[in-house]
């Protein structure tokens, strides 16, 4: 299904549901697609195609024996680097990384592991999310997708995390904020 990343995140669950569409081939797009963007959007600081292929692996088990762990099993899903994930070293957009405590999981992420979501990486921000432009000193800036002529902020501490979502083509979900955001493009 090559314009499954497109389609309205509810409808990518009831398919993924149905098998009418597996994790596995979601996540394959979105590499494919942050292969073809990536690079120059900068919406990631740690990118984790082998991880991701794995999470979709075993939502897809999941699936096939008829086990749902909740509606975002499967969906392709970024993470601020703001948020401590297990697995992933938590910089918070400094060049120094956060003590180990920092990289356990909290609420929102123990969520969405309970849910099987599909974790693509960790997104750029702003250095401790103490911004609004999308500016970082250290790493760069992420690009405003909707302008490929001139490098337009983004905005927001989440900047990364905004670029990932664009039009759903690097990943469906953002976990940026203490409560998950979904993105769901305008037709």
């Amino acid at each position: 299904m090559a314009d499954a990343l497109l389609r309205p995140i509810a409808e990518i669950a009831v398919l993924l549901g149905e098998g009418k569409l597996k994790a596995r081939d979601l996540v394959e797009a979105a590499i494919a697609n942050h292969e073809r963007f990536g690079g120059k959007l900068m919406a990631y600081s740690q990118w984790a195609p082998a991880r991701a292929r794995r999470c979709a692996d075993a939502a897809d088990a999941a699936f096939a024996v008829g086990s749902r762990a909740g509606p975002l099993q499967g969906i392709p899903t970024s993470i601020k680097d703001l948020f401590a994930v297990s697995g992933f070293p938590t910089y918070a957009g400094s060049p120094k990384r956060l003590p180990p405590k920092f990289e356990r999981d909290g609420p929102v992420i123990a969520a969405l592991r309970r849910q099987l979501a599909t974790v693509m990486g960790k997104t750029h921000m702003v250095e401790f999310a103490f911004g609004g432009t999308g500016h970082n000193a250290h790493y760069g800036t992420p690009y405003n997708p909707w302008d490929a002529a001139v490098h337009r902020s983004p905005g927001g501490s989440s900047s990364g995390a905004g670029v990932s979502l664009w039009k759903a083509r690097l990943c469906w979900l953002s976990a940026a904020i203490p409560r998950l955001r979904c993105a769901c493009p305008r037709q």
